[in-house]
């Protein structure tokens, strides 16, 4: 095993005490860093679903606007709609 991926520590009690207290920031750091990524998660998904949600909404107020369109079309014999409006 190379030792390219360790610290130089000389083995005494108080090199053994400083690494076990930087091995628990660590820890805590770690463990910190995967809450906020949950939650950034959490809320990630929240925002998608609102955005899913307000499309299917945005969908069917289309289709009821189009159906609309059709159906004052026909009743006035399929003449430009905006000429109508325009005389109201």
């Amino acid at each position: 095993m190379s030792a390219a991926g360790r610290e130089a520590v000389f083995p005494t009690r108080q090199s053994l005490g400083l690494m076990k207290g930087k091995l628990k920031g660590a820890q805590t750091g770690h463990d910190l860093l995967k809450r906020k990524s949950e939650a950034l998660t959490k809320r990630f998904r929240e925002i998608t679903r609102r955005i899913d949600d307000a499309k299917r909404k945005m969908g069917r107020v289309m289709q009821i606007a189009a159906f609309s369109l059709a159906e004052v079309s026909y009743a006035i014999g399929g003449a430009g709609i905006g000429y109508q409006i325009q005389e109201s």
